[in-house]
């Protein structure tokens, strides 16, 4: 079980959960829209600094 963890999900959890919050604040937001249409217009750029900051956070970390 534990090599099918680390198959699917990595070394790590900082990608999955990385994505999870990506996905919640990708919903969270599109949610509290509201009247003006932001979130058409840079909704996608949040998701693409959100996607980044996952992924760089998921990168493993260089000794000193």
């Amino acid at each position: 079980m534990k090599a099918l963890r680390k198959l699917v999900l990595g070394e790590t959890w900082a990608l999955p959960i990385g994505v999870a919050v990506t996905l919640v604040a990708g919903l969270v937001l599109e949610a509290l829209e509201g009247d003006d249409a932001w979130w058409r217009h840079a909704g996608g750029f949040v998701l693409l600094l959100l996607v980044v900051a996952a992924l760089w956070a998921a990168l493993p970390r260089r000794g000193s």
